[in-house]
């Protein structure tokens, strides 16, 4: 079945296998990578339709998958937060670089998010990290210690691209990393399927959790496409920057 354009400002994709191919981003900064962050919720905005910790599988539909996998070929790296990888497993291309935050080392070494080189997989984590944790992480991935008390995502940034040359970074969650992201203004795009499901449930997290902005502010975001596929639905949205001090990392 054809996908339906209800509006498209960037491309004219006819077909599910088209969404996305040829996606064309602007170009990055010179302090950091473009980072889009790649979302599925329900309705109601649940990122997970089982337990409050588990992971998005039964959110989106088949294309929703697809059009995952699309994004990840169109990046140069792909980052998540702890929460997510101790979700369940983390499966990735082989020669895509990986990146995960942390705040505290609790990840799950056996995770298959690990079985690839340690130049292909970073933990991004704060200084105050004890001795053993770091020694522990080390034996999977390269260690990036960027912040004292709390993991400094804008050097993270500059340091990846600096010295891992990643121009484009596609982030997949959880919602405290998106949170922090997006009030430090170092994300610049919103890929979001709306799966037509409700859910419900005060103790489910959604897109954006942590911390969040003040009363009296929110953050503007600018439709650049819709597509439909039955009952599921594509969005695309630019954000803008308007960077906020707190922060909150998985």
């Amino acid at each position: 079945m054809p996908l339906e354009r209800l509006l498209d400002l960037t491309e004219s994709p006819v077909s599910p296998d088209q969404l996305y191919q040829h996606i064309v981003f602007p170009a990055p900064p010179e302090h950091r990578p473009y980072v889009y962050i790649n979302m599925a919720s329900t309705l109601d905005g649940k990122i997970v339709v089982g337990k409050p910790h588990g992971s998005a599988v039964g959110v989106g539909g088949p294309t929703d998958q697809q059009l995952f996998r699309r994004l990840q070929r169109t990046a140069d790296a792909v980052i998540i937060g702890g929460g997510t990888l101790r979700a369940g497993p983390v499966i990735y291309p082989p020669n895509l670089p990986r990146y995960v935050v942390t705040r505290t080392g609790d990840l799950p070494l056996e995770n298959r998010f690990f079985e690839t080189t340690l130049e292909q997989t970073f933990v991004i984590a704060p200084k105050k990290l004890p001795a053993d944790a770091q020694a522990r992480l080390r034996s999977v991935a390269t260690l990036l210690l960027c912040g004292e008390e709390e993991a400094d995502l804008a050097e993270a940034f500059w340091r990846m691209r600096q010295e891992q040359k990643v121009r484009y970074l596609l982030c997949e969650g959880g919602g405290l990393l998106n949170d922090a992201l997006l009030r430090e203004g170092l994300a610049d795009e919103l890929f979001l399927t709306l799966a037509p499901k409700l859910k419900g449930g005060a103790h489910l997290p959604t897109s954006v959790g942590g911390i969040g902005f003040p009363p009296d502010f929110y953050l503007r975001a600018h439709l650049l496409s819709v597509y439909r596929d039955g009952d599921e639905l594509y969005l695309r949205y630019r954000l803008e920057h308007t960077p906020v001090s707190w922060r909150a990392v998985e």
